[in-house]
């Protein structure tokens, strides 16, 4: 069997487990979030300026290529070049980077904000299963906030379905109440647990599914923001005790350009090998750097020479 190893720098948009300690995985509450998504909108404002307005139909559409030929229709699990995390092959997805903004539309030149617009394939579509997340991050402060898919509570009906469509090309379209509106917080939810089992190292999490979407005014990068290194400072707003912690060693080849989230915090999501992407010059020429992450994290800082835990800074 094939494991998924997450890239070490940055992030997929997910609801997720978070693991009590090393160990034991359990779900932990996003204890000081608020109730709905409008409140919390109004508590990252100060970090991250106004919260903005999902349209889909605006996004840039994640490709999905089969032998080099961008294909319109599903494929089979793992029959595509590119499947995401998960191994899915499905058509429809996209994907779209905003900058910040304050109140009177002055810009936030600190401030990105990432939304994504998931497709889990037509059939899936129509049994209401999609969902759209986004992620504002102020890159000088670290300050970051989640914004989640209702289907992250199942108490809680879905109403995104009902505001998206498959335009002519099977592609995701439709516009989301933005964060004046009343069915805001019927839209979205801020955190119901906390993001950065996942999301532990950034923000942000790219392999090479989501960084098919490449960016229309430098399609030499991709359109999910490429942050970081290894100092950049990283906190959620709302959840400043989130456990953010990452495995360092020192003169590691992958720890010198960014820190290295868990591996283990993937193992059942598909069968992905970071090896086979990274680094991106030459993939799988820091296989050894990459098995002494594995094994720190494997036996724990504690009991492995040379190795230690690191918190992202919260300011820079």
């Amino acid at each position: 069997m094939r494991y998924l190893r997450p890239l070490a720098a940055t992030a997929l948009i997910l609801p997720a487990l978070v693991l009590a300690g090393h160990g034991a995985a359990q779900y932990l509450p996003a204890e000081n979030m608020p109730e709905t998504a409008s409140e919390y909108a109004r508590m990252v404002d100060s970090e991250l300026g106004v919260v903005p307005t999902v349209d889909c139909g605006l996004g840039v559409r994640v490709p999905i290529h089969v032998d080099g030929v961008e294909v319109f229709e599903d494929q089979e699990r793992f029959a595509c070049d590119n499947p995401d995390f998960r191994g899915s092959c499905y058509v429809g997805s996209r994907v779209n980077r905003l900058a910040g903004r304050d109140s009177v539309g002055e810009p936030l030149p600190d401030v990105v904000w990432v939304y994504f617009c998931r497709s889990a394939g037509v059939e899936l579509y129509e049994r209401r299963i999609l969902s759209v997340q986004m992620i504002g991050h102020n890159k000088r402060t670290g300050a970051t906030a989640f914004f989640e898919a209702p289907d992250a509570d199942p108490d809680r009906p879905n109403p995104q379905p009902d505001l998206l469509e498959f335009d002519a090309q099977g592609i995701l379209s439709g516009k989301l109440p933005g964060p004046d509106d009343p069915g805001f917080d019927a839209a979205f939810m801020p955190p119901p647990i906390q993001c950065t089992r996942c999301h532990q190292a950034d923000p942000f999490i790219h392999d090479p599914w989501i960084d098919s979407a490449r960016w229309p005014e430098d399609p030499g990068e991709p359109v999910i923001p490429e942050l970081g290194g290894a100092n950049a400072p990283y906190w959620i707003i709302g959840g400043p005790e989130w456990d953010r912690r990452t495995v360092h060693i020192e003169g590691n080849g992958c720890t010198t350009c960014h820190r290295a989230p868990d591996p283990r915090r993937f193992l059942d999501a598909g069968e992905y090998h970071v090896n086979d992407f990274m680094p991106p010059n030459a993939p799988g020429s820091m296989a050894d750097d990459y098995a002494a992450i594995e094994a720190c994290y494997d036996a724990g800082p504690e009991a492995t020479l040379g190795c230690k835990w690191i918190e992202p800074p919260a300011a820079p």
